[in-house]
């Protein structure tokens, strides 16, 4: 949430924010390079037969893969649907289907870009295709970012709680305590935009910037009703994320080492380390986090928890990447320039 709120950036009407020039930037470059180095340490120095761990990839069972990759795109179903209710909260209406290849689009943004400018990203498109505020979309993007996280560190917790009862591995604990506290700071900021605080000094911006704002926290506030059943589409969605690792494990021939419990820490651990704004998508950081937890988990080999690894972020990851792409581009070339409003972009 904090890197998504950190990078916001003034959405021009009618001009999307630059992918191209973002790639090209010293800070993508530097986040690229960052993964390249801990790719390359982990195959060159980390002591896993690679070969093992390659012929467990090439003899993984084809039908259980290809059932974790439509749980994993069924995912984004789900996703769409809250963010309708999201939306529809911030009061716009909009049909669900319609939002899907918009999601996908900022998914794939975020996985080749650092500091989360998917999800900007994401409410330019939603002003572009969709008509709606980019202030009160971000907003809307805001809520439902603080509600993933959220829910994750609590499911984060009642897992690690059963695994591992007393003792959490190292590892975990500094993730787990900057998760939650960014939770508490953002319920802290969206309480504090609830009670209308400070608005006697935000009146004294300039009338434009002071709408934006305004369209902002209606968007990030006021999404936040019919709270149960956005948290039980919250909750389904980090379900399925378990789901799809838990395919690719059986996938594998390893499903008899882990248990529901360990598949959720272990698919959870894995999302929460793709909120590290330094990395686009997380690469290589949430690889090493998943072959750790699993070895810790699990008692797996490392050579398994490595095939394990590669193979859920050949879904999560690559996948996402090319279809995305595609997506991308058919977002990109067919959204109509937006109208331009009369107060606030």
């Amino acid at each position: 949430m904090t890197s998504t709120l950190a990078t916001v950036e003034p959405v021009r009407p009618g001009v999307p924010p630059s992918l191209s020039a973002r790639l090209f930037t010293p800070r993508t470059v530097a986040s690229l390079l960052v993964a390249a180095i801990i790719v390359a340490v982990a195959v060159t120095r980390a002591p896993i037969n690679w070969g093992d761990a390659w012929n467990k990839i090439r003899h993984a069972n084809a039908l259980l893969y290809l059932a974790a990759l439509i749980v994993f795109y069924s995912s984004f179903v789900v996703r769409a649907i809250r963010w309708r209710l999201l939306l529809r909260n911030a009061g716009e209406s909009q049909p669900w289907p319609g939002l899907i290849g918009i999601i996908v689009t900022s998914f794939f943004v975020n996985c080749v870009v650092p500091a989360k400018m998917g999800d900007v990203y994401r409410a330019y498109l939603a002003r572009a295709k969709r008509h709606i505020s980019a202030s009160k979309a971000l907003g809307t993007i805001i809520a439902e970012r603080l509600v993933d996280l959220c829910v994750l560190m609590a499911l984060l917790l009642a897992a690690g709680a059963v695994v591992f009862h007393r003792k959490a591995p190292g590892v975990l604990i500094p993730y787990v305590v900057a998760g939650t506290l960014v939770c508490c700071a953002g319920v802290g900021v969206v309480l504090t935009m609830r009670a209308g605080r400070g608005q006697r000094l935000l009146r004294l911006l300039p009338e434009a910037v002071f709408h934006r704002y305004e369209s902002f926290r209606v968007g990030t506030v006021h999404s936040l009703g019919r709270f149960p059943t956005l948290i039980a589409l919250t909750g389904t969605v980090w379900g399925m994320e378990a789901a799809r690792l838990a395919f690719v494990v059986f996938a594998l021939g390893d499903g008899n080492l882990l248990g529901p419990s360990q598949f959720l820490l272990v698919a959870l651990a894995a999302a929460l380390l793709t909120t590290v704004p330094f990395l686009p998508g997380g690469l290589g950081l949430v690889e090493f986090g998943m072959v750790t937890v699993l070895v810790a988990v699990g008692g797996i080999s490392k050579e398994a928890a490595l095939s394990i690894a590669i193979l859920d972020r050949s879904i999560s990851y690559g996948s996402l990447v090319v279809l995305g792409f595609v997506v991308f581009l058919l977002t990109h070339v067919h959204a109509p320039k937006p109208r331009p409003p009369l107060v606030e972009a």
